[in-house]
């Protein structure tokens, strides 16, 4: 069972590399628990993002949007993360390659506690097609996370989550090419087998700045989920 589900996995993380996307995950599709020190784990999945944004206001849809990464236990209480990424844009009128995402875990709470608690730092990085024109830009962004063990099955989470987006290479600098994007999630992990667990979640997010020196402001709701494997 364990090496069908690795396999089954790793195919949908090559997909996720291949499936061209106009959006970006703001879900982060993980309870407040870190892995041990030393044990690894692998996720991959897809879902969808509706936005509503700039001014006069569109709407955009954005499906089968990947998601795929791996995870390190350090400590007791610690974890990192390596994730394939887009840029946090919520517009259908830029194509952002995949990028690359790295963040920091950090569990506030005891392991036995009934609520756990953990607070998550990264920094993404990424190319997009603006105009035409290949560009960089950079997202760091912080999570909060909120977790509770229902039963020995299934996990309750819920999350706030920030993240910021300047284009320091687009015209107009940072200064006319930067937002914010603030929201708040929620989800559940459901466990299928000792080492692989389903997890599905759904958000809603607020966008403000700017693109091409034009509002960005705009609101999103993202729907995704995402297969977990323990690998050792």
């Amino acid at each position: 069972m364990k090496r069908v589900s690795i396999k089954v996995l790793f195919a949908l993380f090559f997909i996720a590399c291949y499936q061209p996307t106009y959006a970006f995950w703001l879900l982060g599709f993980s309870d407040a628990k870190t892995l041990s020190p030393g044990s690894l784990g692998v996720i991959a999945g897809t879902g969808a993002q509706f936005a509503k944004v700039g001014n006069p206001e569109s709407n955009s849809f954005t499906g089968a949007i990947p998601h795929a990464g791996v995870r390190y236990g350090l400590t007791e209480d610690t974890d990192i993360g390596y994730r394939l990424v887009q840029v946090a844009l919520p517009f259908t009128s830029v194509g952002p390659t995949l990028g690359s995402e790295v963040d920091l875990k950090k569990r506030l709470t005891n392991i036995n506690d009934a609520y756990q608690v953990a607070l998550v730092g990264g920094m993404a990085y990424s190319y997009l097609d603006l105009s035409g024109t290949s560009k960089s830009a950079y997202s760091p962004g912080v999570d909060l996370i909120l977790s509770h063990a229902i039963s020995p099955q299934y996990t309750w989470f819920s999350e706030l989550r920030e993240v910021y987006t300047a284009i320091p290479t687009a015209v107009g600098s940072t200064g006319a090419n930067h937002f914010n994007a603030i929201g708040v999630a929620g989800g559940g992990k459901i466990k299928l087998t000792d080492s692989t667990s389903f997890v599905p979640e759904i958000g809603y997010f607020h966008f403000n700045g700017l693109l091409n020196n034009q509002s960005a402001n705009g609101n999103a709701i993202q729907i995704g989920a995402i297969f977990a494997i323990k690998i050792w």
